[in-house]
Formats: C-alpha cells, sequence, structure tokens
C-alpha cells in the first residue's frame, strides 16, 4: 500500500451525479484517503479530517478533466489522480444493436422496390420506437455475410442517403466485425486484420450513409474480447469509446473485457466508465440488465437490480442482436417487439433521456 492511497475516487474514472452533489459550481463529493495516522492532510487545499486510517475531504469537481492531489502539509508528500466528470451522463440511455447485417441486405435486395428504409421491417421496428419513445439507436454492423446468397455492404444502394442524414439524429452506423463468425474474431486479433476490417466497414458506412450517420468514435467489437493490438488499432481509426461486460468469464465464455486486466475490470464495475491512459480509449459498461436473456417479465426487475448494484453507474446502454427478430434463427425471440418497448418503457418511466455516448465524454480534453 502506498502512504498515501485514494480510496475514492480512482484515477480515471468518470463520475456522475449520484457519486456526489451536483450544483452551479460543479460536482461536490468527498474524497477518501488511505494514510497512517496523525498526518496533516489536505485534497486540493481542503483540510481532511481523519477517520481511522482514513482522511476525508469535499472537494468540487468544476471541469470534465479535473486533478485531485492530496498533500501531507508536513512532510510535503503529494499523491494525485486524474477524474473525471460526465456532467450531462446521469440518468440518460442509448440502445445498442449488434450483429446488424441481415437488414442491410434486405434494404439492398428490394432497392428496386423501397423508397424508405424504414420499409424494412426490422428498421420500421427501430422507427417505431423511436417515433413512440425518441429513443437513440447505435446499430453495429457487420461488412459481409454468407447467408441467403452472400451480400457485402458494397452492394449497400447509396440511394437512401438523404435518408440516413435525415434520421441521424436518433439513428447512426459503426464497425462491429467482418462477419457473424469466427466467434471472438479479435481474441487474438493483429493490429493489421482489425484496423483493415474496421476501415473497410467505415468508408462503407460514409458512400452509403454520410459522414452524419457514422457513429464516429465509439463502437463495439463483436464479442468485446481483443487484444491490446486490437484496441490500438481501433483507436488509431479514430475510435474512442467501447462498450462491455467486464467481467471474467468461465473458460470458452466471452467476458466482454478486451485487454483489460482484473483490477481495471474491477473499477470498470463499480464506475461503469474508465479511460486507459495508456491506450488512450474510454471503456464503459452494458447497464441495462437481461434484455437478451431470460423472461420478458424479468427484464424491469433486473435493471431495478442493476441499479441497486451499481449506484454510481447512473447511464444504462441497452443491448439487443439483429439475428433475434428473425423467425428463421434458431434463436428468435417471439417476444423481440415486445422486448424492445418493456426495455426502453422501464427507462422512460423511471426518468431516462435516450443519448449517444458521443454526446457525453469531451473526447478533445481527455
Amino acid at each position: 500500500m502506498k502512504a498515501l492511497e485514494f480510496c475514492f475516487p480512482a484515477d480515471c474514472v468518470m463520475l456522475m451525479d449520484a457519486a456526489g452533489v451536483p450544483g452551479e459550481g460543479g460536482l461536490t463529493i468527498q474524497c477518501v484517503v488511505n494514510a497512517s495516522p496523525g498526518r496533516n492532510l489536505t485534497i486540493n487545499g481542503v483540510p481532511c479530517y481523519p477517520s481511522e486510517n482514513q482522511y476525508r475531504a469535499k472537494i468540487v469537481l468544476k471541469d470534465f478533466k479535473n486533478t485531485v492531489a492530496v498533500l501531507d502539509m508536513e512532510t510535503g508528500e503529494r499523491e494525485a489522480i486524474t477524474v473525471y466528470y460526465l456532467k450531462t451522463a446521469h440518468k440518460k440511455y442509448r440502445f445498442s444493436l449488434d450483429d446488424n447485417i441481415w437488414c442491410l441486405q434486405n434494404i439492398a435486395k428490394n432497392q428496386h422496390i423501397y423508397k424508405s428504409i424504414f420499409e424494412d421491417p426490422y428498421f420500421k421496428l427501430l422507427k417505431t420506437m423511436n417515433d413512440r419513445y425518441g429513443t437513440k439507436f447505435h446499430m453495429n454492423i457487420y461488412y459481409e455475410c454468407p447467408e441467403f446468397g452472400g451480400f457485402n455492404l458494397t452492394q449497400m444502394p447509396d440511394k437512401y442517403k438523404a435518408e440516413w442524414k435525415a434520421n441521424s439524429d436518433w439513428l447512426r452506423l459503426s464497425f462491429h466485425a467482418n462477419a457473424n463468425l469466427p466467434d471472438k474474431p479479435y481474441v487474438r486479433g493483429t493490429f493489421a486484420q482489425t484496423k483493415f476490417e474496421h476501415d473497410r466497414v467505415m468508408d462503407q458506412i460514409l458512400r452509403f450513409a454520410g459522414e452524419e450517420a457514422f457513429a464516429g468514435p465509439v463502437t463495439t467489437i463483436h464479442w468485446g474480447d481483443a487484444t491490446v493490438e486490437t484496441v490500438r488499432a481501433m483507436r488509431s481509426s479514430g475510435i474512442r469509446a467501447m462498450v462491455g461486460t467486464f467481467q471474467y468469464a468461465a473458460p470458452g465464455g466471452a467476458s466482454i473485457k478486451y485487454h483489460l486486466n482484473a483490477e481495471q475490470c474491477a473499477l470498470m464495475n463499480v464506475y461503469g466508465f474508465w479511460y486507459d491512459r495508456a491506450e488512450d480509449m474510454v471503456f464503459f459498461k452494458y447497464g441495462g440488465g437481461p434484455t437478451q436473456h431470460g423472461a420478458l417479465e424479468e427484464l424491469h426487475p433486473g435493471y431495478n437490480l442493476f441499479c441497486k448494484q451499481h449506484p454510481l453507474y447512473t447511464f444504462r446502454e441497452i443491448c439487443l442482436h439483429e439475428q433475434y427478430f428473425y423467425p428463421h434463427y434458431k434463436g428468435y425471440m417471439p417476444d423481440y417487439y415486445d422486448r424492445f418497448d418493456t426495455a426502453i418503457r422501464w427507462a422512460v418511466e423511471n426518468g431516462y433521456e435516450p443519448s449517444f455516448v458521443a454526446d457525453l465524454i469531451e473526447f478533445d480534453k481527455l
């Protein structure tokens, strides 16, 4: 243990209003430092009061990026951390959709029939939910699929580009992987492979949907387990934030933790947002509940339980996968439509507002 060690908050975590008391001047939080008894400490100039082997002081986080420093007034010993304040993230939610490709294939197949992308049944569902609740959807897409005769994004027409732009305030696209298989494509991913596959998808999104519909700095990679080289490739292509569960799975399972270690995952599970300074990448945690698993009636209790278990993390990341929408798929969910409505209704009824993650983080100030 260091002679001076922050207990709360931790270095590079991102806090929301629930971590303290928000006010016009910023977020007032109570810092806790572990240190030996009998010391004269201040935190950002505020005198600490002792409590056994801990020292506490209330300070105000005024900016997005804040330096928090504890100083021993007698010895001059100092320890500093960086803490971020997400001023607008409290009680916001985003609905992300993974493994998307069949809906795009269907639009391409029917491009001479469809006057709108929302004539596709899957996109019609998204439009219905947006019209009803104002939900913002982030779609992570593949480059290709072998199903139904094969398809890749070069076959997606650009005739709907104006419509993508017109709806980009609530519907955006980003890279997910090259294809649905193989599973865990980046668990041994190289820099070159990842960058090539990401940029190929990005280029096609910009071609057929336009810059406005491109989700830019935020995405989810397929399965969410990755090498640090994969993360570096994503960063080199402009990605600044990625989502996961950050829990270690049983052998053969998916941890969805990217390259993070156990200590970093522990921080993720307390704070929800954490900045990896070494790789210049923000990670954030799924924050909805069992949207894709369990019975429909278990969704609301699951969300409520998540809130109790993660009191500092008040952003909600809800996620479903495209395949479960289709009756031909082995994992078809007959209540897929109701899962959308039930999940979003919980968010709305509990005072959450829709937001894209890129609107919450001041990436230029990291």
